[in-house]
């Protein structure tokens, strides 16, 4: 009587079976983590996009040159800024804080991105 030792086909099948179940779960972990990556890096950019709106014109708008009529100086028609093949769109909305002479400036960034 001969004795091999080995696996038997059913082992490897089961073996196999196991591996690729491993394997489509690490496959699922990475690819939700690049689509987190994208989205956080989108947000990124937007936060980035609304400073760099609003900084200067934290510079340039004075108080004394406020009226009715024109509540800053610079346009808030909405501008569309491409960056890495993504199309942001920001723009802002001005009004007046009750009970002060301050101003309030409301600055909406815009962008499409697939969903998670």
């Amino acid at each position: 009587m001969c004795k091999k030792s080995g696996f038997t086909l059913i082992e490897i099948l089961v073996s196999a079976v196991i591996f690729a179940l491993v394997m489509a779960g690490l496959l699922g972990v990475f690819a939700s983590g690049n689509r987190i990556l994208m989205h956080t890096r989108e947000r990124i950019i937007g936060a980035e996009l609304g400073k760099f709106f609003i900084d200067p014109m934290q510079v340039n708008v004075r108080q004394d040159q406020w009226t009715a009529t024109n509540p800053l100086l610079i346009s808030g028609a909405p501008t569309i800024e491409s960056i890495n093949n993504q199309d942001f769109t920001y723009g802002y909305t001005t009004g007046a804080v009750a009970g002060t002479d301050l101003r309030r400036v409301t600055t909406t960034i815009n962008w499409d991105e697939p969903a998670l």
